[in-house]
């Protein structure tokens, strides 16, 4: 349960935010009461999400903020994470849960779930990333926080973040039909070179837009410091040098008033090349972790002149990525003291790669807005689509081996459902909203093209998922700067495959499959209260999210017969005949429920002090608690964090400068609580699962940013920023989370004395630069 202490924090930054629309609040008031005092209308800049747990960025805030990845993105946001695993992020992390259960799509379309299980997780030789969108290509980025499985399917339990992609409006100057752009920046934090060009085109009756960015870099720094030796005691990151191509194509044309079509291409490719001095089994390794995405858009529209029918849309999506690693393994060359001096020819090559196609038809239908006990505007949303996976690996080696093989079955996923939203208004105080949406998806696993020695051969049998999602929204607009509502989600996940058909059978460990296993489902309750208008705006949200069908990966011990002992070697004591194997299978098991707060506020001292005008006040506060019903704790809930900055642009536009303190507390160790079994190597045998603490904690630590613009005309841009100013010496709970504990373990391991923590701290003082030109 929510501790009462943090009520008075969120009452300040209430009060301080509050001010400004008090009094204006007032002032209207005493200004109705003086007959001769005409009244003026206060306009609302600005457009209100119908979502109210939505965090827009725009395209100005990604070139102020200089956001060039997801640790970026979430920077200066009070209650979202990332899922970060060392050479693998994950994705995101918000109300309690991350990775999967976050959804990320790119122009509607949903990123692929990353494959993964806990075998091969621990070594590396597997890319289990989620694919990352490059913000060069992005007009805005919504993070949806809270159960959004109504607006965009499966994955949206804990929220999702949307992008969509820069449009020709985005390219041209105003007044232009034709308009290029170059921008060049660089970071020093990893040494971070992204070079952006693109060209765009505005007629009266076509547009199209062109963008090409390329990314040079190599691994992010560490504010630690440490010995660069071999091993997980190594206290510098691990060399990396990263390269990325990412493009954009856009083509409509609008025939007529009422008809328009377009098609629309954007996609990525890369690859991350790191030299594993921490790997920790004997010899060296380097992984190279590439990736591909390419996305397709056909669309086609009619908005009629109609009495029934506003709009209408129907579209075909296309994606196809790639995930892969290549790993290379070899034995060093030692010294006459047996210290490493080189390394020799690699003997051993692994690539492994998952590939998935996706594929949607979809049907979009506005109606124009007709009145019954209200006002309403409906929106009829259906959809077909299939999507499929694939696993191919192959090993050599310089003795021979050629191997090609798959750990798990490929699978087919069809899917179809609809949905219909009503948004509703009473009358000028009082509107809502409220949705229902079906789905229905079937999952088949499909024999192995590829040979797969140690999976259970047994054939298996598809499984369908079907299921309601809802919205339901109340809002009470009581004046014109406040409005107050509850809102109402839901979300579901449909299991990966390799949740459900993955299996591993061997005498020292078995991983078995469940094809039953249930959706995941979440529903998520908001209470909001807004104030907005010239003098400032604020913004509190209380939220409460229940999980039900967690999926958890469940541990039991069973006896095994141990193949390599014999009744000499037993009668020596060397082993026993029969072997505690651990046996891990996906369950749904608990239930969890996540609370929070989340306070944002702006106050624009300009309004207020007109010598001063461009100059704001932000800041905003995020805290949450929650549990599992079996008592471990939601690792992925983020600690406490506030941040307050001082901003201020010059009226015209021609420069601007940025201020943000960001605090970020500690994670208590009674937050941090999880299920083990532990090994007992005299006994040779496991102990009862016990409920432990996280080893390795944060400690609470402030940070201070500066950044801005100056614009010497209206073609070009200088943008620049200093980061941890101060220098401070801090990690992150989303980068100490993601350690690997589970044992055995070759990658993103310290040692017992902590000593390889100095590499995972974030990096210290570090500078940003960016110059952009439009003609």
């Amino acid at each position: 349960m929510m501790k009462t202490r943090l009520l008075p924090i969120a009452a300040m930054v209430g009060i301080a935010f509050n001010m400004p629309a008090y009094a204006d609040t007032v002032e209207a008031a005493d200004n109705n009461q003086a007959e001769t005092t005409e009244v003026e209308t206060v306009t609302v800049k600005g457009k209100r999400q119908g979502q109210v747990t939505t965090e827009r960025k725009t395209r100005k805030d990604i070139d102020n903020e200089m956001i060039r990845d997801t640790r970026d993105l979430v920077r200066y946001s009070t209650d979202v994470g990332i899922a970060d695993n060392g050479r693998h992020l994950k994705g995101f992390a918000m109300r309690g849960v991350e990775g999967n259960r976050v959804g990320v799509s790119v122009d509607g379309v949903s990123v692929p779930d990353f494959q993964e299980n806990s075998l091969y997780s621990r070594y590396g030789n597997f890319n289990s990333s989620r694919l990352t969108i490059d913000s060069e290509l992005v007009n805005n980025i919504d993070v949806v926080k809270g159960s959004d499985s109504f607006n965009s399917g499966s994955g949206y339990l804990g929220g999702g973040v949307n992008y969509r992609t820069l449009s020709a409006e985005d390219i041209v100057l105003p007044d232009n039909s034709f308009g290029a752009m170059i921008r060049g920046a660089y970071a020093t934090k990893n040494r971070e070179w992204v070079k952006t060009m693109g060209a765009g085109f505005l007629g009266e009756k076509a547009d199209a837009v062109v963008l090409y960015s390329h990314r040079y870099g190599h691994e992010l720094k560490s504010r630690g410091y440490g010995p660069a030796t071999y091993g997980n005691d190594s206290g510098v990151p691990d060399p990396a040098t990263h390269r990325y191509n990412s493009y954009l194509a856009k083509l409509g044309y609008q025939f007529n008033d009422n008809h328009r079509a377009g098609i629309a291409v954007n996609g990525q490719h890369g690859s991350n090349y790191v030299d594993e001095r921490s790997y920790v089994l004997s010899g060296w390794r380097e992984a190279d972790d590439t990736h591909k995405r390419v996305n397709a858009n056909v669309y086609y529209e009619y908005q009629p002149n109609s009495g029934r029918l506003a709009f209408l849309r129907t579209e075909a999506d296309y994606s196809n990525t790639e995930v892969g690693a290549l790993t290379h393994n070899g034995s060093f060359l030692y010294d006459s003291n047996f210290d490493p001096i080189g390394k020799e020819e690699p003997f051993e090559h692994k690539n492994r790669k998952m590939y998935t196609q996706f594929k949607r038809i979809s049907l979009r239908m506005d109606s124009q807005p007709f009145d019954f006990l209200g006002s309403h505007t409906l929106r009829f949303k259906t959809f077909v689509a299939r999507n499929d996976f694939k696993n191919n690996n192959h090993d050599t080696n310089k003795f021979g081996l050629d191997k090609k093989y798959s750990i798990q079955n490929p699978s087919k996923t069809t899917q179809y459902g609809f949905s219909l939203l009503d948004d509703i208004s009473w009358n000028d105080r009082f509107s809502g909203h409220i949705g229902v949406r079906y789905d229905h998806t079937r999952v088949k696993p499909l024999p192995f093209i590829l040979p797969c020695t140690t999976c259970n051969q047994e054939p298996l049998s598809a499984t369908t998922f079907t299921g309601w999602s809802g919205t339901l929204g109340l809002n009470a607009q009581m004046n014109q700067t406040w409005r107050t509502g509850y809102h109402l989600a839901s979300g579901y996940r449909v299991p990966t495959a390799s949740e459900m058909y993955f299996s591993f059978e061997n005498y020292a460990g078995t991983w078995r499959q469940n094809p039953n296993l249930k959706a995941e489902r979440s529903l998520t309750h908001t209470l909001f209260l807004e104030s907005k208008n010239d003098k400032g705006a604020l913004d509190v949200n209380l939220y409460q999210t229940n999980y039900r069908n967690f999926l958890f990966e469940q541990e039991n011990i069973i006896e095994n017969t141990n193949p390599y002992c014999d009744d000499y070697f037993e009668s020596l004591g060397f082993c026993t005949k029969t072997i505690q194997t651990p046996v891990q299978q996906m369950v749904n098991l608990d239930k969890a429920k996540v609370r929070g707060i989340e306070v944002k506020g702006q106050l624009n001292l300009g309004e207020w002090m007109p010598a001063v005008k461009g100059l704001k006040l932000v800041g905003g506060l995020g805290y949450s608690r929650g549990k599992l019903s079996n008592g471990a704790s939601l690792l992925s809930i983020q600690p406490l964090k506030g941040i307050v900055g001082l901003d201020y642009e010059q009226p015209d536009g021609k420069w601007g400068i940025f201020n943000r303190l960001t605090y970020t507390r500690a994670k208590k160790a009674e937050d941090t609580k999880y299920w083990k079994h532990r090994y007992n190597f005299r006994t040779r045998s496991y102990s009862d699962p016990e409920l432990l603490i996280y080893q390795w904690l944060n400690k609470s630590a402030a940070v201070f940013d500066v950044y801005g613009y100056v614009r010497p005309n209206k073609n070009l841009i200088l943008r620049a920023g200093v980061y941890n100013v101060f220098n401070r010496k801090y990690n992150t709970w989303d980068t100490m989370r993601g350690l690997n504990e589970i044992s055995p373990s070759t990658t993103n391991t310290v040692d017992d004395k902590g000593k390889g923590l100095e590499r995972f701290y974030a990096p210290g003082r570090n500078y940003a630069v960016s110059l952009e030109y439009k003609f």
